[in-house]
């Protein structure tokens, strides 16, 4: 039966939350966790690393499953593993049990989620699904802007451990609704063939143009990923905020990141993609520096809020276009290509997030740097682009045409 794109959006939305809430909604708990696990603050904070290289992982298998046998039985494989390692995450008596489940746990997010994408190539292309994925964007951007406060709530009412049963409770009821409501969008080879393994990731991994739009999203992704790895740090300890408070500061991010990516629906119906990512990323290295300025001079709190929530906010300029610019190549394997963004994606945002954990020194410069250099790199990634490929005529590029008005 087919489905509206109304509930098609909410539902996927539902389904690409499931690494927000898993990721946001025990941030605001993690001084407590250090303390019960007796471990250090930023031996906890490195589950977030954990989480993301997991979730790396878990897309790899997810994006040829997918496209072998379909995207529902991936989603439910996926969200089974991700119920199951939550409950047994409420049992976690030492940080490297921690970090140990968060892999196992992220592993399975990654096998369903991957999918989210890959449901709306299959439907959609275009200019049509950069507006479908900014709809899903808006309304999942709801999870990690009620994560936080969520979490501060079930911790101080019921304990930290609660969050990863609400979790594993959420990943059970959205699978049951996704195996009732949404159908099989994967359309069968009329040859009779499927994929053979990983070779759709050997296509995605040599086609440069794709893979320059990766590398875009990646970098910006990773500058967020360093804020997010950094936040408990940088509110709860260093500005000594209240757990109460923490949530609306990091909400406020996602509250301008929702607002961005209004504006790029709107927008899309007058500009190309590719004009909007640029905008995205030229605000998000700007917001980046002034970090930088204002970690160096400790400017204070009112400013590190500001420029933080331009610098997540511009995320909403740049998501559905990158992926739009990357998944328009490959209408037969858009799970392995969503797979392809989602690995390098979180095993940099992975990877930016043990650096600062290396670079950290109980200052706000390290974060900042790093955010800044990440968005830099996007920038600059997109702009080689037009260097590389200026005269590219089987490859739909409008950037050249974006910087020259």
């Amino acid at each position: 039966m087919p489905i509206s794109r109304s509930r098609l959006t909410l539902m996927l939305a539902m389904l690409v939350a499931v690494t927000p809430l898993a990721i946001d909604m025990y941030l605001p708990a993690m001084q407590l966790m250090a303390t019960d696990l007796n471990a250090p603050i930023h031996h906890v904070e490195l589950s977030i690393s954990g989480y993301l290289f997991g979730f790396a992982l878990g897309q790899i298998g997810g994006g040829t499953l997918s496209d072998r046998w379909g995207r529902k039985p991936a989603v439910t494989l996926g969200l089974l593993i991700f119920s199951v390692t939550s409950l047994a995450l409420t049992h976690v008596e030492s940080v490297d049990a921690l970090l140990v489940l968060r892999v196992v746990q992220a592993f399975g997010g990654g096998i369903a989620v991957v999918n989210s994408s890959a449901i709306v190539r299959d439907l959609y292309s275009g200019n049509e699904m950069a507006r479908v994925l900014s709809m899903i964007a808006m309304v999942m951007l709801i999870a990690p802007l009620v994560a936080p406060l969520l979490g501060a709530l079930v911790t101080e009412t019921l304990g930290w451990r609660v969050i990863f049963l609400t979790l594993a409770v959420y990943a059970g009821m959205v699978g049951v609704l996704f195996l009732w409501r949404v159908p099989e969008s994967r359309a069968r080879p009329t040859d009779g063939k499927r994929p053979r393994m990983f070779a759709a990731y050997l296509h995605v991994f040599r086609h440069r143009v794709a893979m320059t739009y990766v590398l875009v999203l990646s970098f910006s992704f990773s500058g967020m990923f360093a804020f997010i790895t950094a936040a408990p740090f940088a509110y709860l300890e260093y500005f000594e905020v209240s757990p109460t408070l923490f949530p609306v500061l990091f909400g406020a991010n996602i509250i301008t990141m929702m607002f961005c990516g209004r504006i790029n629906m709107r927008l899309l119906n007058q500009y190309g993609p590719d004009c909007l990512l640029l905008v995205g990323l030229s605000l998000q290295s700007i917001a980046g520096l002034g970090l930088v300025i204002v970690s160096v001079w400790d400017a204070g709190l009112g400013m590190m809020v500001v420029l933080n929530m331009l610098f997540v906010g511009s995320l909403g300029l740049v998501a559905a276009n990158a992926t739009t610019g990357c998944l328009h190549f490959f209408p037969e394997m858009s799970a392995s290509a969503n797979a392809v963004i989602g690995v390098v994606e979180f095993l940099m945002g992975a990877l930016v997030g043990l650096i600062w954990t290396q670079l950290h020194d109980h200052t706000l410069v390290p974060m900042a740097s790093v955010m800044a250099a990440c968005a830099c790199l996007g920038l600059l990634s997109l702009l080689s682009m037009r260097k590389i490929f200026p005269h590219s005529n089987d490859e739909s590029i409008s950037l050249t045409t974006c910087i020259k008005r």
